[in-house]
């Protein structure tokens, strides 16, 4: 997408967008006192440096002032009372009022009275009976992303990211490992209390979001039922703060480059490569009597140098004594380095609470999102399946080379090939328009009873269209005309929530009740038509008529959900020591079965803070120690919908010599019912001197009544139903260690967080213990389900290394007799000793979820000037980069992959017994030849090799993510200024190829980033 032609940006939609902005925030006032005393006065921190922009209020009204420069303040107000002084990162502090202060601040390091947001309500975070991470605003930022999710990596232990790095994709969420087998793993996504159906983030803002909090145990996720099985992540937007008003500016612009890129045989290699390929197998060489003249990078050619990420935000908030509010827009555009691929955003955001009287509080959250994103990342895999060098991009007259035109070509080349034709005669646009908002009342109806009624609604339309050109290498060929389609879909999302609160404290006692009645419903509509015979381009597929009306198409599609509640948490305290949460939710869903609509999903979790006792009293180095247990029962309804009903579907038959429209009826099953996940979590927090803080959860997670295709008799008429069966577990610790480890001028704060996790199966269905799956005959990878290993695992041969000798060579042949071995070749276990390697032989190389995966983040501040770097990584996992895509991109196994048909694994393995792929030059060093007989792969055109263990497990990773150098002012004007430059991904080590170094996906090149930007407070 070129930027700046935001086309859709009418004046008549500015027009309706300033209206809503200024209806949402309604209007302001501020009563000044009657000046009766004049205050000076002058606010510092610990060091004697003025604290320029501080908040200074009159407790109780809205008449304030902020400090200027040199931290001075004048306030004219009455002679009692007294001042609240404020500032962010440091203590409140409240001061009697007089004629002349001193006011020194300090800074805020103890987070045991932190704010944290928990499900329908907060909570002090030393109240906190369950496992629950908070990311704030500055480390949501601190990545630049379209997606709020990318910066959880490595900051929440526990917490798995998976992204593909193409402009507008979404990550992929897994929190404590993958529960289920058949039914979605992803976590229940809340933002402002809305339990979003339609699970994408990529339309908020990052910078519009105050904190996320992660929501791992069943003791903190029990209170969203069914959907709490894998996790919660609760989003919280900014709002406005009172007493003062404040403009934000946040600007930065970016130059992205690609990094990894696979250092390809140039022609002068590929030659004699592809020669003696052909020739080992008993072929004819290419170009044994013919030299190429071109020496094409395909990389290069589709691949832009550089292209620009910018990312804008301009907020205004405010408030007074009654009314605050917030309201910011933001733009984001990213152009993909895979040339006509890119992304755009235009965000809306507003935030009003409104105290209307003294028992009622009205307010509203409005989210609004269009968005664009161009381009497909499909040609990419086709540049190491298919781009030999030898191949020119033009031919001599200009037009595009096309391989099957070519005779030289042709026979060796699947297809048409030429990737730029089709990036540059194929268009394809999906434009999102999403409002996601509410408007709220709150009663205080007695002193410690609080009721609060929300309405709210999510509602996204998408419109995707897509040309192909007659100018594609295909149509080129075949002398095609063109092709498109249109789609339109449409996501609605309706909620009502009645929530009544109870708070009291009395003696050492404190108690809090909670009760909530929720109705959600989600209907998802969609229409299509495509058709191809465009003959003309310039016109594309805007109007369908165009086409050859014989090959239109359409289709449409509707289907709904919904889900009732019931809900309770009661939360006790005594002597704020010993500390209770009981948890209970009552859901009703449409999507099971007549017999098992509702469930019940309990938790309960306990707390001792032990360094409150008095025989804690004396160990001064302890400041915080909270012992933890939790125990809950959670579920999981993501099935899709209709699930336990007969379906009708269309069945044409023949009669008379006529095909007729008919309808076959399916098999439901009305026992269907939730998964239900039982985890126990136990752990710890601890603080010493107030500065090193620790915490520690083990926990346990045990899936039942998994939702799986069960096969049953075809003499039913049907070869399988959908049942609850089988039982999978995870278990595993996560920690976090972190504090200031440097507290003078210098400051220097260290955090570390790591995560283990093991998923077993423990239970399919009656006496089966394996289900194997499809297997990529050429690749030799499959996923299987079998009792005892993890539900993601990845199946394939166990390597026994290359055969270097004649003597290992007869050995080998001697017991093999089908691998057509020869030196070179690679040996395979035949683990059953039936002379045969086969799917019988396969071992499992682990799970695509990491054993192990951390972070690091180190923080440094001198006066105005910072350095932050972090860092994340991973170890111990498998992968199914190479492999089938229908087994590795669906369901189990899905972690981040566009396409998984990762060739560069096939090429520097000479994967492939059908076709020839181009290798790097680092795997061509490393081949076996008779002059390099300890090469470590296989022998170039070796016959029946395959993916192993060797190239497919034990894969490891480590990024430093941000490396960022920042300085940050105040002027008598400014409230605060930081200006920084940022490098993204531009370190990274792993022991695989492609171009992630997660997942070795090469859909879309590994952006790395260089970042100038400016935050700036008025």
């Amino acid at each position: 997408m070129k930027k700046n032609q935001l086309d859709w940006l009418s004046w008549e939609w500015l027009i309706k967008v300033m209206f809503l902005l200024f209806f949402s925030i309604g209007t302001t006032h501020t009563t000044w006192a009657q000046s009766q005393l004049k205050i000076t006065g002058n606010v510092v921190d610990t060091q004697g440096e003025p604290i320029i922009g501080a908040s200074v209020v009159v407790k109780g009204t809205s008449n304030g002032t902020i400090t200027d420069f040199e931290g001075n303040f004048q306030l004219n107000t009455e002679k009692k009372g007294s001042l609240v002084i404020s500032y962010i990162g440091y203590v409140t502090k409240e001061v009697t009022i007089k004629p002349t202060l001193k006011i020194v601040l300090a800074e805020d390091t103890k987070a045991l009275d932190e704010v944290v947001v928990v499900g329908y309500g907060t909570q002090k975070k030393s109240d906190l009976t369950g496992s629950v991470t908070s990311v704030k605003a500055a480390e949501i930022t601190a990545v630049t992303s379209n997606n709020p999710l990318e910066s959880l990596q490595g900051r929440a232990p526990g917490v798995a990211v998976f992204a593909n790095n193409a402009p507008g994709e979404s990550p992929i969420l897994r929190i404590r490992g993958a529960g289920s087998i058949q039914s979605g793993n992803d976590p229940l996504y809340v933002v402002d209390g809305f339990p979003l159906m339609n699970g994408s983030l990529n339309d908020i803002n990052p910078a519009d979001i105050a904190s996320m909090e992660i929501l791992k145990d069943a003791s903190s996720t029990a209170i969203y039922g069914s959907r709490g099985a894998n996790g919660v992540v609760l989003i919280t937007t900014k709002s406005g703060s009172t007493g003062r008003k404040n403009l934000s500016v946040n600007a930065s612009f970016g130059i992205q480059s690609a990094a990894r890129l696979v250092d390809l045989l140039e022609t002068n290699q590929f030659i004699p490569y592809i020669n003696e390929a052909y020739e080992n197998r008993g072929g004819q060489a290419p170009f044994k009597h013919y030299t190429p003249t071109a020496n094409t990078d395909w990389q290069r050619e589709a691949i832009e140098k550089s292209a620009i990420v910018q990312n804008y935000t301009v907020s205004l908030d405010g408030g007074s004594e009654n009314t605050n509010y917030m309201m910011s827009l933001g733009y984001y555009s990213q152009d993909g380095l895979v040339k006509n691929v890119g992304y755009d955003k235009l965000t809306l955001h507003s935030n009003l609470n409104h105290n209307f009287t003294d028992w009622l509080t009205i307010g509203s959250h409005i989210q609004m999102a269009y968005s664009e994103k161009d381009g497909n990342n499909d040609v990419m895999t086709g540049l190491f399946q298919r781009g030999w060098p030898t191949m020119p991009v033009y031919n001599e007259d200009g037009s595009y080379y096309v391989s099957s035109l070519d005779p030289i070509h042709s026979s060796y080349i699947e297809g048409n090939f030429n990737p730029i034709a089709d990036i540059n005669g194929t268009t394809a646009t999906n434009s999102s328009f999403r409002a996601l908002g509410d408007i709220y009342a709150e009663f205080q109806l007695l002193k410690n009873l609080k009721f609060k009624t929300t309405w709210g609604a999510d509602i996204n339309n998408i419109r995707k269209y897509s040309y192909t050109s007659s100018q594609t290498a295909t149509n080129i060929a075949t002398n095609g005309t063109g092709a498109g389609n249109n789609a339109y879909h449409r996501n609605i999302t309706k909620l009502t929530e009645n929530m009544l609160t109870y708070n009291n404290t009395w003696g050492n006692h404190r108690f809090s009740a909670t009760g909530v009645y929720s109705w959600q419903e989600y209907t998802y509509e969609d229409m299509s038509m495509s058709a191809t015979g465009f003959e003309n381009d310039a016109t594309g597929a805007w109007d369908m008529t165009l086409g050859d009306r014989n090959s239109l198409n359409y289709e449409s599609t509707k289907y709904s959900n919904k889900l009732i509640s019931l809900t309770a948490r009661f939360t006790y305290a005594y002597k704020d020591k010993y500390l209770l949460t009981a948890t209970g939710r009552y859901d009703g869903s449409s999507r099971f079965g007549e017999n098992n609509k509702y469930g019940f999903f309990p938790s309960a979790g306990i707390a001792w803070r032990v360094e409150q006792e008095p025989f804690m009293q004396k160990i001064r180095m302890i400041t915080n120690f909270k012992l933890r247990a939790s125990y809950g029962v959670t579920g999981n309804q993501e099935i899709g919908n209709y699930q336990s009903l007969a379906l009708l579907s269309k069945n044409n038959y023949i009669y008379d010599n006529n095909i007729l429209m008919g309808f076959k009826e399916g098999i439901g099953n009305s026992d269907l019912k939730w998964e239900r996940t039982h985890q126990i979590d136990l752990g710890f927090d601890l603080s010493l001197w107030d500065r090193l803080n620790i915490t520690f959860d083990y926990y346990t997670r045990r899936t039942t009544d998994m939702l799986y295709n069960v096969p049953i008799p075809t003499t039913s008429g049907f070869s399988s139903i959908l049942s609850n069966v089988g039982e999978v577990k995870n278990n595993g610790y996560e920690f976090t260690i972190g504090g200031r480890v440097i507290d003078r001028n210098f400051k220097l704060d260290i955090s570390l967080n790591g995560s283990h996790n093991n998923n077993e199966i423990t239970e399919l269905y009656g006496d089966v213990t394996r289900i194997d799956g499809s297997t990529n005959a050429e690749s030799g990878l499959t996923h299987n389900l079998v009792v005892g290993q993890p539900v993601n695992g990845v199946w394939g041969r166990k390597s026994l290394g290359i055969i270097r000798t004649q003597e290992q060579l007869n050995e080998y042949t001697s017991r093999i007799k089908s691998e057509q071995s020869q030196l070179g070749s690679e040996m395979y276990a035949d683990l059953n000793m039936d002379g045969t390697i086969n799917t019988q032989d396969y071992i499992c190389y682990g799970s695509t979820e990491p054993k192990f995966f951390y972070g690091i983040s180190i923080n440094m501040k001198y006066k105005g000037f910072g350095l932050d770097i972090y860092g994340q990584g991973a170890c111990d996992y498998a992968s199914g980069t190479g492999g089938d895509a229908g087994v590795f991109t669906t369901g189990a196994g899905a972690y981040g992959y566009s396409n998984v048909s990762n060739f560069v694994l096939w090429a520097d393995n000479n994967v492939g017994n059908s076709k020839y792929l181009i290798p790097s030059k680092d795997a061509y060093k490393e081949m076996w030849s008779e002059s390099n007989p300890n090469g470590t792969r296989p022998r170039i055109g070796a016959k029946n090799a395959y993916l192993s263990d060797r190239t497919n497990a034990n894969w490891s990773y480590f990024l430093i993510k941000n490396i960022q150098l920042s300085y940050e002012f105040k002027t008598r004007h400014i409230q605060s200024m930081q200006v920084y430059v940022n490098a993204q991904n531009y370190i990274s080590f792993a022991n695989h190829s492609g171009y992630n170094p997660i997942n070795g996906d090469v859909s879309h090149p590994w952006a790395k980033i260089i970042t100038l930007g400016i935050n700036a407070k008025f």
